[in-house]
């Protein structure tokens, strides 16, 4: 295969996000880790914006640049994000229009577990979560193992410092990338987890983050 049509092949394939099998496991391209918009200007340009343009996809390498940037592992296995006694109890869900997905940070791959489009049950305000491109939910494990003390109670409020970090990273990417995204709080956390089959006794969502065009 010609250099020309192997570029034509990966274009394609970055660009055409999503519609796979249920089960079907997707590596992402590797994050880059240098350039991009200076850190004072992202700030600046950093803002809630809801009005979303359904018509414009997500690539594989945006998602991939998206994640890593949120969650995903720098150098010496540390990860891009800080948090409290270095509890990673974070699993991030991606509704998208052909299905729900799971982020692997260590492997950065996400894994299809269901079809469909589902995104409107991501949040109350309909005309944001069916028009993003991408519905991110962050829904803490409270029974992974680690340094956090074992009371629920506490382990529920290390979870909402954390959820800062992560929602302020993608808030950040998306200013520096020229898109748009929200942080979102009005959530129907129960519905969302007998959707996903959760205990709500063992997981907690505090947030949830729309991202598009």
């Amino acid at each position: 295969m010609s250099k020309y049509f192997l570029s034509l092949t990966i274009l394609l394939l970055f660009n055409t996000c999503f519609n796979t099998e249920v089960g079907e496991i997707i590596k992402l391209p590797e994050p880059k880790r240098e350039g991009g918009m200076p850190l004072y200007q992202a700030l600046s340009l950093r803002k809630s914006l809801r009005n979303f343009d359904p018509s414009i996809k997500v690539s594989y390498e945006t998602l991939s640049q998206a994640l890593w940037s949120c969650y995903g592992v720098r150098e010496g296995n540390y990860r891009v994000i800080p948090a409290a006694k270095a509890w990673y109890t974070f699993v991030i869900y991606l509704f998208v229009e052909d299905g729900v997905y799971k982020y692997n940070p260590i492997e950065h791959s996400i894994l299809k577990i269901i079809d469909g489009d589902h995104r409107e049950i991501t949040g109350t305000q309909k005309a944001i979560v069916t028009k993003a491109r991408i519905n991110f939910l962050f829904i803490a494990d409270l029974n992974m193992k680690g340094r956090a003390p074992e009371d629920k109670t506490i382990r529920r409020e290390i979870v909402k410092a954390d959820i800062g970090n992560i929602t302020m990273a993608l808030s950040l990417f998306a200013a520096a990338n020229n898109m748009k995204g929200v942080i979102r709080g009005e959530l129907s956390q129960q519905a969302i987890f007998d959707f996903l089959n959760l205990n709500s006794n063992d997981y907690y969502m505090p947030l949830a983050f729309s991202l598009g065009y």
